[in-house]
């Protein structure tokens, strides 16, 4: 599920920041590593790699400091979450071993469902319900909600 991707990436820049714009960036930066499906790349390979959240991350950098931590953070994030899967990622690309950090599916509802709540969680536990309410005017804001 994608959402799971953009609500970690936004949790995981959110927490430290409270910069809902950088966190807004590091969601869709969280993204990107699935253009692979679009792009007929086999998934998880290249756009899943150190290789590729280096230089993406310094080619925004070179826009914008602000852009270079987001995506960091946000495709970061996304080879995390798909290191959780059973057919890992290939991290060292062009190299073709895979990088696993567990042996299970999180592709599955519940296990998704888990990883949002527990952002949502995590949110509230450390920033309170007040950032529900400025998540939901920049929703407004952007017209998602």
């Amino acid at each position: 599920m994608k959402i799971t991707h953009g609500v970690a990436a936004f949790t995981v820049m959110y927490l430290p920041t409270s910069d809902l714009e950088l966190a807004l960036y590091a969601v869709i930066f969280g993204l990107i590593s699935d253009l692979d499906l679009v792009a007929g790349i086999k998934h998880r390979t290249f756009t899943h790699s150190l290789l590729f959240l280096t230089g993406v991350s310094i080619m925004a950098w070179a826009v914008s400091e602000k852009f270079g931590v987001a995506a960091f953070a946000g495709i970061g994030t996304h080879i995390l979450l798909d290191m959780l899967t059973k057919s890992g990622v290939q991290l060292y690309w062009p190299f073709k071993r895979r990088v696993r950090a567990a042996k299970f599916r999180y592709d599955g509802l519940l296990p998704n469902y888990a990883i949002i709540l527990t952002c949502w969680i995590l949110i509230v536990y450390f920033k309170g319900l007040k950032a529900f309410a400025e998540i939901e005017r920049v929703l407004e804001l952007l017209q998602l909600r």
